[in-house]
């Protein structure tokens, strides 16, 4: 085991990237110094894991040319959708307007309330879905069903909102500042693109970089091992499904931080030894296959 490095982890996946990539502590403690110099965003939503989808899916709004999200919108009323989507800069390119990956974005500006509203709707929708998902294979029948009786579950409270809604604008005062055309520039975007069908899902491919969104802390040996776990098996799985794949990047909103490095540079300096990224990303696809599975939300 390497000099600083944590107690072999339990989990099968996060086991063989441990010891695929046995010098994953060199990155951790790289980018842990290179947040330490960064100006933290003083934010506090009262619902941290709800903010982070706002943010992530804010994001993928302003970043798609064609509508993201089709299975969180296909919960929805269908009138409710299209007034989201038009908010968030997207029109219908033809008649049929219940096609939503028929919308295109029209609008580039970016207007943080109308952004929000949108995000933040949809936001409840995955919520809900991922608590569906846990238990039954028809979570997106079950929703609609879900959100046309109880149409409330798409709000937080007043207060809730209003912290919500605080904290997002300075997210998105820093995002707007220059990083959305540093994400633009690396490409055409995808949301929420789903690797090894739909077993896992990256929160962005922008050209031939796959991109994490961070909104919460990154102050912990934990939540940087996670992460760093993520963009690995992301970019292994994307590399296995035929992806033309030549960098990953980290969007680390909370420490205004933009990180992105080339991904076979980055997998032999983990490694500490050329990587063959495919037959890598196949062994770690047949070991997520051999687990029990359960589709994530998209």
């Amino acid at each position: 085991m390497n000099a600083g490095s944590h107690a072999a982890p339990k989990d099968p996946i996060a086991a063989w990237l441990a010891k695929t990539f046995p010098h994953q502590h060199v990155l951790r403690a790289e980018i842990a110094a290179d947040l330490s110099r960064c100006p933290v965003l003083l934010i506090d939503p009262p619902n941290k894991s709800l903010f982070g989808h706002v943010v992530e899916l804010a994001i993928g709004l302003s970043l798609c040319d064609q509508s993201p999200y089709l299975r969180l919108l296909h919960c929805l009323d269908h009138d409710l959708a299209n007034r989201l989507l038009a908010i968030a800069g997207y029109r219908p390119t033809n008649d049929l307007a219940a096609s939503y990956d028929g919308w295109r974005r029209t609008d580039s500006a970016l207007h943080p309330a109308h952004i929000f509203t949108a995000a933040s709707r949809l936001a409840h929708v995955h919520s809900l879905l991922n608590d569906l998902g846990r238990h039954r294979s028809d979570a997106g029948d079950v929703a609609r069903l879900v959100l046309k009786q109880h149409p409330r579950l798409l709000n937080s409270r007043p207060h809730e909102t209003y912290r919500t809604r605080r904290g997002f604008r300075t997210v998105w005062s820093s995002y707007s500042s220059g990083f959305h055309s540093a994400l633009r520039s690396f490409g055409p975007a995808t949301a929420q693109l789903p690797l090894l069908d739909g077993r896992r899902h990256a929160d962005l491919l922008l050209g031939t970089t796959v991109l994490e969104v961070k909104s919460g802390r990154l102050d912990d040996d934990r939540y940087l091992d996670e992460l760093i776990g993520q963009i690995m098996t992301y970019a292994l799985l994307a590399h296995h499904d035929g992806h033309r794949v030549t960098h990953v990047a980290v969007y680390a909103a909370r420490y205004q931080r933009l990180l992105r490095y080339r991904i076979d540079e980055l997998a032999d300096r983990l490694a500490g030894t050329p990587v063959d990224l495919t037959a890598s990303g196949t062994h770690l696809a047949t070991r997520i296959r051999d687990r029990p599975y359960r589709r994530s939300v998209a």
